[in-house]
């Protein structure tokens, strides 16, 4: 039966720091303690039960941190994404006055027209109560 190596460094990636790991002298004592004792034992059931593709795996997820505090710009930027305002597609023209307005809802410029006319209406009726008035005193 041969004996398989393999290297021990992706499988303790997660529990050494970088430093320590880019070490090479702490590489090579390291390997020469624990490895050549227990690792021809344990090659055959290393292998089997952790997949190699979750050594880099876990090292990507803890390096996946924030690297600089997000700036309030950036912030009010990704808050604000996709929230415009939507262009008015639904214009007619108005039959009264020939201003564009939308669809189904009433022109403003006759709005404010009937406002107009309807203020005008409650000051002759204030001035005619007003004469009524003074005519009955007489």
């Amino acid at each position: 039966m041969a004996v398989r190596h393999i290297s021990a460094l992706p499988f303790l990636s997660p529990f050494t720091s970088p430093v320590l790991r880019q070490s090479q002298r702490w590489s090579t004592i390291y390997q020469r303690a624990v490895l050549l004792q227990g690792l021809p034992v344990l090659s055959g059931y290393i292998a089997n039960e952790i997949p190699s593709f979750l050594a880099g795996l876990w090292e990507s997820v803890l390096r996946a941190v924030p690297k600089k505090k997000t700036s309030h710009m950036k912030k009010r930027h990704r808050q604000m994404a996709g929230k415009a305002l939507k262009d008015v597609k639904s214009l007619s023209k108005c039959p009264g006055c020939g201003e564009p307005k939308r669809s189904h809802v009433l022109c403003p410029t006759l709005i404010i027209s009937l406002k107009d006319i309807k203020d005008q209406w409650a000051q002759a009726a204030i001035e005619k109560q007003k004469a009524d008035a003074a005519a009955t005193r007489h």
